[in-house]
């Protein structure tokens, strides 16, 4: 997968098409990642008791769900735009490459 935790992508399909959020999981199993302020889910959600610590809190709560990573792009620090990455490999060390500006993205 071209895309790490930290990252920054812009979704390219779907509901929040154009949106840019950091991202702050990777599900490398079922291909997705969790973009924040993306992909906003509610659950509604009853209170549990938790013997003593601070109860669940209960209603509806929002949160970002997973989305397939074939639906976002990584975005370039230098240029500024969603760009596809290649990889470019100097000894024993790999890092992702802009396909547009040729600059390291790591």
């Amino acid at each position: 997968m071209n895309i790490r935790r930290g990252d920054t992508v812009e979704i390219i399909s779907g509901n929040d098409a154009g949106r840019r959020g950091e991202v702050l999981q990777l599900l490398p199993d079922k291909r997705a990642v969790v973009v924040e302020g993306t992909n906003i889910r509610k659950k509604h959600q009853k209170q549990q008791q938790t013997g003593g610590q601070r109860p669940l809190t209960a209603g509806m709560i929002e949160f970002e769900a997973p989305m397939h990573i074939s639906n976002v792009m990584l975005v370039c620090p230098k240029c500024d735009v969603s760009v596809r990455t290649g990889i470019k490999r100097d000894q024993d060390k790999k890092t992702r490459v802009c396909k547009k500006c040729g600059t390291s993205v790591d």
